[in-house]
């Protein structure tokens, strides 16, 4: 019968290693069905011990010992930024609110907007509430006379200057007569003056009034 063709192996190195494994081999087991166990698992080879072609079986040996973990390698340089996402779907809109309790009546009980007219020489009332009447015995003075049942307050009330009603379309100077020296003792004085001076009255000048 003609033999393979093996690798020759005649180097003293191999030859120690062959050495050192025969007892590996021998006490891995004996027998057929352990002989047969290692033909299945090993690699055949021929080499040469004193002058004679041997046919040996090399046997991987038991795993090392896993080795130490290296060093961390440097951080990579950051990557370029993505693109930006696409926006997300609207949210579904929220439960109504509870309702608040209702506030504190005001204190203001009466209020207006006092409009002087020229065609022909009069007096209006704008969005009033609670003011009965209002006239203009002399050119800037104005007497504003709340509804029954509204007290006067000791003449208290809060004025200021409105532009869009007036004859004049600017603000005048507004002032309450708290003496009432020009209108009955039942009517709120109110007096407007042309602007940068107190002394002299002139009409034309809307106002509002609030009374507490």
């Amino acid at each position: 019968m003609r033999r393979p063709n093996l690798p020759l192996v005649a180097t003293s190195a191999v030859v120690g290693l062959l050495a050192a494994a025969v007892p590996a081999l021998a006490s891995s087991g004996s027998g057929p069905a352990a002989h047969a166990a290692r033909a299945r698992h090993c690699s055949a080879v021929i080499v040469i011990s004193h002058g004679r072609r041997v046919r040996a079986c090399l046997i991987p040996g038991p795993r090392g010992f896993t080795g130490f973990t290296g060093a961390t390698g440097a951080t990579g340089k950051t990557g370029a930024t993505g693109a930006t996402g696409k926006t997300g779907a609207t949210g579904k809109e929220g439960k109504e609110g509870l309702e608040g309790f209702e506030g504190a009546p005001g204190t203001t009980v009466a209020y207006g907007i006092v409009q002087p007219t020229n065609s022909p020489p009069t007096v209006n009332l704008i969005n009033a509430s609670n003011i009965a009447s209002v006239s203009e015995p002399n050119p800037g003075i104005y007497c504003v006379t709340p509804t029954a049942g509204v007290p006067l307050a000791a003449g208290v009330a809060t004025v200021s200057p409105e532009i869009s009603y007036g004859t004049i379309k600017a603000p005048g100077v507004i002032a309450v007569n708290a003496q009432h020296t020009n209108c009955p003792t039942t009517a709120y004085e109110v007096d407007t003056y042309t602007p940068g001076t107190t002394q002299t009255l002139a009409t034309g000048y809307a106002f509002t009034i609030a009374i507490p």
